[in-house]
């Protein structure tokens, strides 16, 4: 995948679309979370954004082969409380500002493991 590829999943990514991306049996390493499949996944962002909208910002991202690496500023900005948040809890209104290294495996042009670590806390 290339950064120009990347790119064009992180507008499908905002487009609260979750699964073109990712095969049926991905594996994504959140800090605080793992989520093992397309359907666990999907459910994941389906309750975050019942309490936030997240931007995710591309700072770098590196590709090679199977392997793809971003740093990723991400804005969770709040719709409704959340206090169960996992970097903290947030009230409607507030944004939170994460950056993150994100380690992406593919395989057939999908992301078949995801492993992301904050660099902020």
């Amino acid at each position: 995948m290339t950064a120009n590829e990347f790119l064009a999943y992180i507008d499908y990514f905002h487009s609260k679309q979750y699964d073109a991306y990712y095969t049926d049996d991905i594996v994504f390493h959140l800090p605080t979370k793992l989520l093992v499949g397309k359907q666990a996944v999907k459910d994941w962002y389906n309750h975050l954004n019942q309490f936030v909208e997240e931007i995710l910002y591309v700072k770098k991202v590196l590709s090679e082969g199977d392997v793809l690496m971003a740093h990723i500023g991400t804005d969770f900005r709040c719709i409704k409380d959340w206090p169960d948040f996992t970097a903290k809890p947030l009230k409607k209104g507030e944004v939170y500002h994460g950056e993150y290294l994100i380690l992406y495996k593919i395989r057939g042009g999908k992301f078949c493991e995801v492993s992301s670590a904050r660099l902020t806390s």
